[in-house]
């Protein structure tokens, strides 16, 4: 069957299938977070619900064929303000998996933008950034969150933020916006301070401004570090340096959109409540692999914790490696990144510790063995410090 209609032809008559309801997902599956979120709703179909499903494109053109089929609720990724006002005209029971309406007419399940923003920022700041950019859109609604978010957390710590909005450029003809947009993209970047950390609003659009940059001859990372959101690794890996991408929890977006659909099915539209999960982490390629600072000691010492911090290590080893004395080091890695050696160290343990629970079944005392912790119960606490819940915690808000 075409995903984009509905065929009444083979469809069955409405409510015909006893207690199962009538579920149709209105969302392009070509796009990963889609597909994440379309397993999200499958695993909640497999262990909760008895779903009849249909899916189509989320397009104006398939209301007529939704109405004549009669669904019991509808999850839509909804970013058409057309096909969200017949949608909400049909006046059934929806959820929508996206904010990139400003101002959705449904409960909105999605990823928390503007937290989104907040981790890019200090992604950049941990890694010794000074300098940022941002590009966007100045009308979709996850752009205007995730720039919201990265400007606050900088603009709070005394920076300020050049920014670029795409929505002029896209707005030309077709014939000639791919080369006026890359002008003024180009153009853009030129101007930019160096080096420049630059959070992007999606995927998509970062590979765009990495292609720029290559155009102007600016290296990647070295004078512009680019990070972006929603870890679509066909964008993040087919770009030339790989994309570092902040990663959207879109199987659990998927779950409770699709709870959320049961509550409103179950006790009406007015009973359900949107949600906004936070983003799970920063997945690190080429892109942002560089710690801006031009100090070679500390450039030496965070290599050395980032290739050895699941080994026992001291701060005089560290040192050791950096070419200069534990006080030298100090010093000079607190001017540079505004942290301790020791608390790099604690970050990198952190950070692989997270990647564990979040992509093995290793038990707690295995990950704190693999992360260079002395034993669980000092993981466990320096973990709780960090993130306010415990490592078991951590890795059951993710099922």
């Amino acid at each position: 069957m075409n995903k984009d209609s509905f065929n009444s032809k083979t469809t069955p008559p409405p409510h015909s299938h006893g207690s199962k309801r009538r579920i149709a997902l209105l969302m392009d599956n070509s796009f990963a977070y889609n597909r994440a979120v379309l397993r999200g709703i499958h695993e909640h179909i497999l262990e909760n619900a008895g779903w009849f499903i249909h899916q189509a494109l989320p397009e104006s053109r398939i209301l007529p064929a939704l109405r004549e089929w009669a669904p019991d609720g509808v999850i839509a990724h909804a970013t058409d303000p057309e096909f969200a006002e017949g949608l909400k005209a049909w006046g059934g029971p929806v959820i929508s998996t996206t904010s990139a309406l400003p101002e959705s007419v449904f409960p909105v399940v999605d990823v928390d933008h503007e937290a989104a923003g907040e981790l890019a920022a200090r992604h950049f700041m941990d890694h010794g950034h000074s300098q940022f950019a941002f590009f966007g859109s100045r009308t979709t609604g996850f752009s205007l969150g995730r720039e919201r978010g990265f400007c606050q957390v900088l603009t709070e710590s005394g920076h300020t933020v050049q920014t670029c909005h795409a929505d002029s450029l896209l707005s030309r003809s077709r014939s000639e916006s791919w080369v006026r947009s890359e002008e003024e993209i180009e153009r853009w970047l030129l101007q930019l301070p160096r080096p420049c950390a630059i959070f992007v609003s999606n995927d998509v659009s970062a590979r765009t401004v990495t292609n720029a940059a290559a155009l102007l001859g600016l290296r990647v990372p070295e004078e512009l570090s680019i990070l972006s959101v929603d870890n679509d690794e066909f964008e993040c890996l087919f770009t030339t340096p790989t994309l570092s991408s902040i990663e959207i929890p879109g199987i659990q977006i998927g779950r409770r959109a699709a709870r959320t659909l049961q509550q409103a099915m179950e006790g009406g539209p007015e009973s359900a409540t949107g949600a906004l999960l936070p983003p799970t982490h920063v997945i690190e390629r080429q892109s942002t692999d560089l710690v801006a600072t031009d100090d070679p000691a500390v450039r030496n010492a965070v290599a050395f914790i980032r290739a050895h911090h699941s080994d026992q290590l001291s701060v005089d080893q560290i040192a050791e490696s950096a070419g200069c004395s534990r006080r030298t080091l100090e010093r000079r890695f607190r001017s540079a990144l505004d942290r301790t050696v020791h608390d790099e160290l604690t970050r990198q343990r952190l950070k692989r510790a997270r990647r564990l629970l979040r992509e093995t079944d290793l038990t707690a005392e295995a990950v704190s063995e693999k992360t260079g912790f002395t034993d669980q119960r000092r993981m466990n606490l320096v973990f709780k410090q960090n993130f306010g819940v415990t490592p078991l915690e951590f890795r059951r808000s993710l099922r």
